[in-house]
């Protein structure tokens, strides 16, 4: 999801008639240009790639055309320049995507604004609706390989299988970040699902050391498709819905959803932000159940609005992972562990990194 450059795009649908000499037209535009400015404006930041491409297509847009807000698009999201805004009495952004348990820490430090529950009135799941982030959407860190060396069948099933070097040999794609990461040890090590928190640091990171020189490290969501098609990797730790894109694009990729790590991406508004009111309007119009089953069936990544599941295929709810089966199967990062955590651990995660 991260990349390093930061691009803006102005994405607007209110399109003026082309004056061609009629008075009435330039009367019209004028109007419009108008009622344009009255609405205001506000600036998204979002992470970038087939993300924001579907995010502008499916959501940006119909809110455009329904409030007449402008909607300036900026990428990546970035945590460290937020809080750099913030701190310096600067802030740009209006509304920024962002991991939920990072928002949940961010929120606990002061970098946020409460969400405004009486202007976002969706009601999505309670356990995204919470202080500081409300719920966007929702992506799996599962198990992926190459579908020209594995069939669904002899491809790892289990975190367990994901860190046995003999029985599937070769490099493992990981997150260089330690959320999932250590959540994928501990599973591997065999500890169940409902009782990985609060984390045992020491058995996660042993258990890593067991796989450390068959890993290479990806830092943006679209490495790891990239590495398995590449063949830089036989198999990978990876986000659900950017696997699916590359296969949907003819990439030889295949995934298992069983012991998927769910993370729910949220939305956040940075203290200070210039067009608060309109970031509040935008988060309560794109969690309705019609705008994230629209991203949805543009991207493959679950809902945080219970209605909107019901609005897809069969075929779309089996591709976000969201079949009873499947989330029978999966399980939630705690956001407050995380939270609470998150600079304590990635501290010892990169000390880890740096030792031979």
């Amino acid at each position: 999801m991260k990349s390093k450059f930061v691009k803006t795009l102005l994405v607007s649908s209110l399109v003026a008639a082309i004056a061609t000499g009629c008075g009435d037209e330039k009367d019209n535009n004028k109007a419009t240009d108008t009622q344009a400015k009255d609405a205001g404006s506000l600036v998204f930041v979002d992470w970038g790639g087939t993300n924001t491409d579907a995010r502008i297509e499916k959501n940006i847009k119909p809110f455009e055309e329904k409030t007449g807000i402008k909607v300036t698009v900026v990428t990546p999201s970035d945590y460290a320049k937020l809080i750099a805004m913030v701190e310096n009495g600067t802030t740009e952004w209006d509304v920024m995507n962002c991991d939920a348990y990072w928002g949940v820490y961010a929120g606990k430090k002061g970098y946020l604004e409460p969400i405004d529950y009486k202007t976002v009135t969706e009601k999505l799941d309670k356990a995204v609706e919470l202080e500081h982030v409300v719920g966007a959407e929702v992506y799996d860190s599962v198990i992926s390989y190459n579908t020209d060396k594995y069939t669904a069948d002899t491809a790892p099933k289990s975190w367990a299988d994901f860190y046995d070097l003999q029985k599937f040999p070769g490099k493992r794609a990981v997150w260089q970040y330690p959320v999932t990461v250590l959540e994928s040890a501990l599973l591997a090590d065999g500890v169940p699902m409902d009782k990985l928190y609060p984390l045992d640091l020491d058995r996660a990171f042993a258990k890593l050391d067991t796989i450390k020189d068959s890993i290479v490290w990806w830092t943006k969501g679209a490495q790891p498709a990239q590495m398995l098609s590449t063949g830089e990797a036989d198999i990978a730790l990876a986000w659900s819905g950017r696997i699916m894109n590359a296969k949907d694009e003819g990439s030889p990729l295949g995934l298992t959803y069983n012991e998927g790590m769910r993370i729910a991406a949220g939305w956040v508004v940075p203290k200070g932000a210039p067009n608060k009111e309109n970031a509040m309007k935008f988060i309560n119009f794109i969690s309705s159940a019609e705008q994230q089953a629209a991203f949805s069936s543009q991207i493959p990544y679950g809902s945080t609005n219970p209605e909107a599941v019901k609005l897809l295929s069969a075929e779309q709810i089996e591709r976000i992972g969201q079949t009873p089966e499947q989330v029978a199967h999966e399980f939630y990062i705690d956001n407050d562990y995380w939270a609470d955590h998150l600079t304590e651990v990635v501290e010892r995660f990169n000390a880890w990194l740096l030792k031979k």
